[in-house]
């Protein structure tokens, strides 16, 4: 998939200021499962018929499991050779790292997957009002992710445009 490819994935499954991540999931041929026996948060790799597949743990709540399909999602777009390979399993020390990996090509993507970029502008401009006098944005970013569906401090790892779009106008994958 190009960056083309790539954005306009991304388009397409943005409706307002949510991105759908079924729909992107959907587009791509990949399964979602629960399983109550999985020893970890998550994993991506090929199931039994040779499909993608996310499994989840089924005790996460909803916005750790929205977070770990965003990330896995990203995965394979990044890295489809090692999904196919052997899979990727995401586990709690993980997720206790996304602030220390926000600036990683696995997160910059993850984080544009679930999170549209006009929503992502507004939440790195109201930290940066934070430092300035100037508070006239009508934006309410505690608000925002109170009602997100994917963790906190996964939000918080959204950076500005120019920083992540670099690296998904040069994203080139082989699936």
């Amino acid at each position: 998939m190009s960056s083309f490819g790539i954005h306009s994935l991304i388009q397409s499954a943005t409706v307002g200021d949510t991105v759908d991540l079924k729909t992107i999931c959907r587009t791509m041929n990949i399964k979602l499962k629960f399983d109550d026996n999985l020893q970890d948060l998550s994993k991506i790799g090929l199931d039994d018929q040779r499909q993608i597949t996310i499994w989840l743990n089924n005790s996460l709540d909803n916005k750790t499991k929205s977070t770990l399909v965003a990330i896995a999602v990203a995965e394979y777009i990044i890295s489809p050779e090692k999904v196919l390979q052997r899979g990727v399993v995401y586990d709690v020390f993980f997720l206790k790292d996304l602030q220390k990996n926000k600036a990683t090509n696995l997160i910059m993507l993850a984080t544009r997957l679930a999170i549209p970029e006009h929503i992502i502008e507004k939440l790195t401009n109201s930290i940066e009002l934070q430092f300035s006098k100037d508070q006239s944005e009508s934006f309410d970013p505690n608000a925002y992710i109170a009602n997100a569906v994917y963790l906190p401090e996964f939000i918080k790892c959204a950076i500005k445009q120019s920083s992540s779009m670099l690296l998904i106008d040069n994203v080139k994958n082989k699936f």
